[in-house]
């Protein structure tokens, strides 16, 4: 378990990390099993500030290993949360690639989603129309970090890596320059 859900949308859903310093990559993929459902997310932004919203964490200027012999109690104030734009759902094995009939329930535990479900899950290209419409945030730097982290799971990346953007470039109604924008963010070389 990576963290637990904190709020929840039909849309996306925030994790509370279970440690501040460990968080899942921006883009990666991560699960919420709910009953007989797995909802997957795509990791959308991350936060890391103090346990109290009136009370701003405090530059100390020292190193990490320094705090953590000097003043090991300031790293119990922190949390990290992130947020996770939701990918789509699993049910009796079948994946699919929009949002699930009930957003996740509060206080579920969140898991990184392993290679063979991610593989699964971006089989198809649904997962990109919800993070190229995303709103909260750069949904370009999104899109490249989660088609990224599909490709390099993949025996031949850069063939998925042109498979996404011809369907991509549709989805962005043809707009050349987004797209290769997008494609130059994937790191293909």
């Amino acid at each position: 378990m990576i963290g637990e859900v904190i709020e929840s949308k039909t849309s996306e859903f925030v994790v509370e990390a279970r440690e501040y310093d460990v968080v899942p990559c921006y883009g990666s993929f991560v699960k919420v099993i709910d009953g007989d459902r797995i909802v997957y997310g795509i990791v959308s932004g991350a936060y890391t500030g103090s346990i109290d919203n009136n009370t701003r964490a405090k530059a100390f200027f020292k190193s990490i290993e320094e705090l953590k012999r000097e003043q090991p109690q300031i790293f119990s104030l922190l949390r990290t949360e992130f947020n996770c734009v939701v990918a789509g759902y699993s049910e009796k094995d079948i994946f699919n690639p929009y949002y699930p009939p009930a957003h996740p329930r509060l206080h579920l535990s969140v898991e990184k989603a392993s290679d063979d479900e991610i593989i699964k899950a971006t089989e198809g290209f649904g997962y990109l129309s919800k993070t190229i419409n995303y709103q909260a945030g750069d949904s370009d730097e999104l899109t490249a970090a989660a088609l990224r982290n599909a490709a390099f799971l993949r025996d031949k990346p850069r063939e998925y890596v042109v498979s996404a953007g011809r369907e991509l470039l549709k989805m962005l109604s043809y707009d050349t320059g987004r797209l290769k924008n997008i494609i130059d963010r994937v790191g293909m070389r």
